[in-house]
């Protein structure tokens, strides 16, 4: 079951590293973006990165605990913290997936951290203590 917290102009969201889990997380992002009344295009890019970001620390990072993701609104901007215990991965660092020639050749998926980073206005990684940390911001317009 996924935990949320509302502190200081910030919500925490806490789920299990799981489909499931990521479901929970979702709805309660989609609950916050009600509740701060976010915009169309911004709340399609902050649902995408989500969405993007926690199924690839489910499907790739071998995380053993919860996923924690903290939502806050700086100036013109939505960001979004996610933090996970899994094998150390800096999205800055991979290699955008080749363009196809022609749709015969092109392949499905491995698009999703090429969409990411072109939303973003930020994007920093860490390592810190056996955990993974990425914050992501994008445009709150």
């Amino acid at each position: 079951m996924s935990d949320v917290n509302f502190v200081d102009g910030r919500q925490h969201i806490r789920f299990p590293g799981s489909v499931a889990g990521i479901e929970e997380g979702g709805a309660r992002l989609r609950a916050t973006l009600d509740q701060w009344h976010v915009g169309e295009q911004a709340r399609y890019n902050v649902e995408l990165a989500f969405d993007e970001i926690a199924s690839n620390i489910v499907r790739y990072s071998r995380a053993l605990g919860d996923i924690d993701v903290t939502l806050a609104t700086p100036p013109g901007e939505i960001e979004l913290t996610f933090e996970d215990d899994g094998i150390a991965f800096d999205p800055r660092e991979s290699d955008e997936p080749p363009t196809a020639d022609s749709l015969d050749e092109a392949r499905v998926g491995g698009l999703g951290l090429m969409l990411v980073r072109k939303i973003a206005v930020r994007l920093e990684y860490r390592r810190n203590a056996g955990r993974n940390r990425l914050i992501l911001a994008l445009a709150n317009a």
